[in-house]
């Protein structure tokens, strides 16, 4: 049974008010360490484990300004941080945090309060609503979009590169981690298939690969591959200019600098991110007539319900 999160002990700061980011109070500190640890022994993504603790830190740290520092009182603080948490300014660029960065602080801090009730450290049974936003529905491009984006990548080093990231992103469809964290053994071209491991929901997938990216591939990690490699990357796939592991923030980089190459001033003020090109290709296969529930296993979703939504982006378009 839930409990309603009522009388909050303190209110909003101001928009103005710079939240600080280290944690003075000890049991707090010992707390995030805690739900840290474990989200690591239920075997949640290494994602997951980056990030929730960061988000609750943010937590945190409110309540320590409004002087909570009781962690079994820290769900008093819980309305008026959620209020300031949905209307604070995005940290990053111009605006407002968008309905999926709300909605993945509040999994963070339902995943929390899990913890903290089984721990017996808060036992209030809080399970907090996500947002919705149905007019939202995923950005995708077209595939002449995708095709610009193709023709942008030169035969340098770095545009042989770029086309086999392409290739896995868009016509493989992988997340960003699982994109990161492919070995060069996981491309199997004597099967034309990707072995994605390293997955959200922790289950393993085999995801076709056409042609097309069949051979991007092979000419990016025969040929290029090879001359990036500085010795410290060991068999990851993905390599930066100077031979490291790709990092988190550079598929992304590349992909905005794909996207301004472009002749095509709609698609350059696109809002464009790495997950763009997985609904991209999703929303493909479902106009080109495949089952939703291929689409939910190339796609490796948990359930189909997560593969509803581009049911409803087509019937925009």
């Amino acid at each position: 049974m839930s409990t309603s999160v009522t009388s909050p002990k303190c209110k909003a700061p101001p928009k103005k008010t710079i939240m600080k980011n280290r944690l003075s109070t000890a049991n707090y500190r010992l707390v995030l360490l805690g739900f840290e640890d474990w989200l690591k022994t239920l075997g949640y993504s290494k994602v997951t484990v980056y990030q929730a603790p960061r988000y609750i830190k943010e937590f945190l740290c409110y309540l320590e300004s409004n002087n909570i520092t009781n962690i079994t009182e820290c769900h008093l603080g819980l309305p008026a941080y959620l209020e300031y948490f949905k209307n604070r300014p995005n940290k990053r660029k111009e605006g407002g945090l968008s309905v999926a960065h709300i909605n993945k602080q509040i999994d963070s801090l339902n995943k929390f309060f899990k913890y903290l009730n089984l721990t017996e450290q808060n036992l209030n049974n809080i399970k907090l609503q996500q947002l919705k936003n149905e007019a939202s529905l995923p950005s995708f491009l077209t595939k002449e979009e995708i095709e610009e984006l193709y023709k942008v990548t030169d035969n340098s080093l770095l545009g042989i590169r770029d086309r086999a990231m392409l290739g896995l992103y868009y016509g493989c469809g992988l997340r960003k981690s699982e994109g990161l964290s492919l070995k060069v053994e996981d491309i199997l071209f004597d099967r034309r298939l990707v072995y994605v491991k390293h997955t959200k929901n922790n289950y393993e997938r085999y995801v076709p690969i056409s042609i097309r990216v069949l051979q991007d591939l092979e000419s990016y990690i025969y040929r290029v591959r090879p001359i990036l490699d500085n010795g410290a990357a060991k068999d990851a796939l993905l390599l930066t200019e100077i031979g490291n592991p790709m990092k988190t923030s550079t598929p992304i980089y590349r992909l905005k600098k794909l996207q301004k190459a472009t002749d095509n001033p709609e698609l350059q003020d696109k809002e464009v991110g790495i997950h763009t090109l997985r609904h991209s290709i999703a929303t493909h296969l479902l106009q080109a007539g495949m089952e939703l529930e291929q689409i939910s296993l190339f796609l490796g979703h948990k359930t189909l319900d997560s593969t509803q939504i581009y049911t409803h982006i087509t019937q925009e378009i």
